[in-house]
């Protein structure tokens, strides 16, 4: 009995002992089989955990296999569900190795100078067995996730039918028939019925706004609101606590919102950047987060018209330097420049037809009609401007720069010429930035009294 026992424990030890005889074929000559598949890997023995680097390289000759499989019957899943091939077989092969890692078996080991080969095989049958049992265990919750994602309309929904997509993706290359609803009898592919549900409950999110269509004003800060209501077209129920999304390129505007317990939601267009004359504001359910699982297509939204128009602007700039007028002015340029830049705005001859007016004087003084110590005329430039609403009268700003010296070694008028554009200088660094700032306060002003 006891020497029985001891052939029995020599047998296994010999067994786990790489044989280190004449290269066996399956080295070169990969066993092929249609009940298993095979896999040879190799690594050298000098190297750490050299054993499970040579099974890695063997399961993943393995995997490559499986691989082969998937793709192939991937192709017509492919075909009608309109999927990423890529993305999807990437993860059926990823998901599948990490299932099939506990089934592969050493069957073989064979060492020579220095040289570590092993041959692992993973039986066909037992693989797709213990798929099969995944798959069934995966259709079970998918189904219930769909159940409850059918009950009511929400939010909710969506992530009920993606959590059941990622439930059965890692099947999606094997047969998916099943009952739905439960005790139907009704037999569906349950990864086309997810998709065709989630298409069917975006076609039902209907948004309605309280306005078609708005004028504004280009660069002037005015809140402009939009109710909007979020029903289902199917039950004519409001859809409460519902991500919306709203766009309008570069323009400020609330930018996201959640419908409340009554389906509605506010959105706010605060200022228009933009200078094109028609815009849009659109605002959208936000399925953002499931479109990729779900291949939703882009849900019904809300198009308000925007006609953004450009301020109209009276100027009344006066320039002289030492007390003569300029033919060739230095700021009203500039004024105008930067009234385009920002607001693109138009400009007028007629005051009645104005938005704004702007009121300026700039002049220039000596007060040495002689040059300096270094040789240097000297002059010094004063200016005022203000800007009023035009048909209120009312002054937005008002703004006074003193003192801005300039020189020359010419000329008591070259000096105030050097003045003036140093004046421009200020204007542009200092002054137009709060004319902007008083005119996004006014504007937000005159809107709230009215």
């Amino acid at each position: 009995m006891f020497n029985r026992i001891g052939i029995i424990f020599n047998l296994i030890i010999i067994s786990c002992i790489p044989f280190q005889g004449s290269t066996p074929d399956w080295i070169v000559n990969r066993p092929i089989s249609e009940n298993s598949w095979y896999g040879i890997g190799s690594s050298l023995e000098s190297e750490e955990n050299y054993r499970e680097i040579a099974r890695t390289h063997a399961v993943n000759e393995i995997a490559s296999q499986i691989s082969t499989s998937i793709k192939s019957s991937l192709k017509t899943v492919r075909t009608e569900d309109n999927l990423n091939y890529q993305q999807y077989s990437e993860f059926i092969i990823e998901s599948r190795v990490e299932l099939s890692l506990p089934s592969v078996e050493i069957i073989k080991s064979y060492s020579k100078d220095g040289k570590y080969f092993i041959l692992t095989e993973l039986i066909k049958a037992d693989y797709f067995r213990e798929i099969e049992l995944k798959k069934q265990k995966a259709i079970s919750t998918a189904i219930d996730y769909m159940t409850k994602a059918v009950e009511t309309l929400s939010f909710e929904s969506f992530k009920y039918l993606s959590t059941a997509i990622i439930e059965i993706k890692p099947f999606i290359d094997l047969p998916l028939i099943t009952e739905f609803p439960k005790g139907s009898k009704n037999k569906v592919n349950i990864f086309s019925k997810i998709l065709i549900l989630a298409e069917e409950m975006s076609n039902r999110l209907v948004l309605t706004c309280d306005r078609q269509e708005i004028q504004t004003t280009i660069g002037l800060k005015r809140t402009l609101v939009f109710n909007i209501s979020f029903t289902d077209k199917a039950t004519n129920q409001p859809i409460t606590n519902f991500p919306l999304k709203g766009e309008m390129g570069a323009n400020l505007i609330t930018e996201s919102a959640f419908s409340d317990q009554n389906g509605d939601a506010k959105f706010n267009l605060f200022k228009v950047i933009d200078k094109t004359p028609i815009q849009y504001l659109e605002i959208y359910p936000d399925l953002s987060k499931f479109s990729d699982d779900l291949i939703l297509l882009t849900p019904a939204s809300v198009k308000i018209k925007v006609n953004a128009r450009s301020p109209i602007i009276y100027l009344q700039i006066t320039e002289k330097n030492l007390d003569k007028n300029i033919d060739s002015p230095f700021i009203m340029p500039v004024i105008k420049e930067l009234f385009v830049q920002t607001y693109s705005a138009e400009f007028t001859n007629d005051q009645s037809l104005s938005d704004f007016k702007v009121v300026a004087s700039f002049t220039t003084k000596a007060k040495l009609i002689n040059i300096n110590e270094y040789g240097l005329f000297q002059a010094y430039a004063d200016g005022t401007i203000s800007i009023y609403d035009t048909f209120s009268e009312t002054e937005i700003y008002q703004k006074s720069i003193n003192n801005v010296r300039g020189v020359d070694f010419q000329t008591l008028e070259g000096a105030g010429r050097n003045a003036l554009e140093k004046m421009v200088k200020k204007i542009n660094n200092e002054s137009f930035q709060e004319i902007i700032s008083n005119l996004d306060d006014y504007s937000s002003n005159k809107q709230g009294r009215n």
